[in-house]
């Protein structure tokens, strides 16, 4: 099924997927019914497939014709399924957004999601427009939008964009260098801490946040794009596909 806008039965184009999306549910029938919110905080006609675990990615390799996968997960039994799901997708797709939705209730460990490969990992209360809030601010975010692409250049210790320069420290360097190197783009504070050169062991974790928000002020203070996001209890996301490395 291939929905535009409004739920509508179309016949299935491969023209039409360049730049859609996949919702993906444990069955047709959830992953449609979280098609018709995604569906509803779209502001221009965006093909959105759906399907649902058994038959994804698994089976269905040109995942490059989407720009974002939505995973919806409605119990704590799927965990270990959906889980798998998030890893084999990414490893099929560095640059696809993967968005886990959850919509049951129960405890979900989402830190292991972001592990996976996925880039967010937001509980939803109910398939309702309560819940637009969040998606809404997804597609109309920097990174949805792709409207920014940086460039890190490690040789000149800057980043280059938007016909803009800016100079960043050899250790700020360092950080976003593994930044756009890791698979999910993530890393830990023990990570950054030892990029920075501390002592992992003993090192002031308010140094280290302090060290980021001077990193993430500056390039939104330059592009005007939030690059640095924080995950509680473990460290820190680049957005995905904003900086590549010279």
């Amino acid at each position: 099924m291939m929905l535009t806008g409004k739920l509508t039965n179309t016949s299935h184009s491969p023209a039409m997927e360049v730049a859609g999306i996949l919702t993906i549910g444990r069955t047709h029938s959830l992953a449609e019914g979280f098609t018709t919110l995604v569906t509803s905080c779209l502001t221009n006609d965006i093909p959105v497939d759906t399907t649902c675990y058994n038959s994804s990615f698994k089976k269905n390799k040109d995942s490059y014709s989407y720009r974002a996968a939505f995973i919806v997960i409605d119990s704590p039994q799927a965990f270990d399924e959906s889980l798998a799901l998030v890893e084999n997708i990414r490893a099929d797709n560095q640059a696809l957004i993967i968005f886990v939705a959850i919509t049951g209730r129960g405890t979900y460990n989402k830190m292991k999601y972001y592990l996976a490969g996925a880039d967010h990992c937001i509980k939803f209360n109910t398939l309702s427009e309560e819940n637009t809030d969040a998606l809404s601010e997804f597609f109309n975010s920097a990174e949805w939008n792709k409207q920014h692409h940086l460039l890190l250049d490690p040789t000149r210790m800057c980043l280059i964009g938007d016909y803009k320069k800016l100079d960043v420290s050899f250790p700020e360097m360092k950080i976003l260098e593994a930044f756009s190197e890791t698979r999910n783009q993530i890393l830990s504070h023990d990570e950054i801490a030892r990029i920075m050169g501390l002592n992992i062991t003993f090192y002031d974790p308010r140094a280290l946040e302090k060290s980021i928000s001077r990193l993430r002020g500056k390039i939104k203070g330059m592009y005007g794009t939030n690059a640095i996001q924080s995950i509680r209890g473990h460290g820190y996301r680049l957005v995905r596909g904003l900086i590549s490395t010279a």
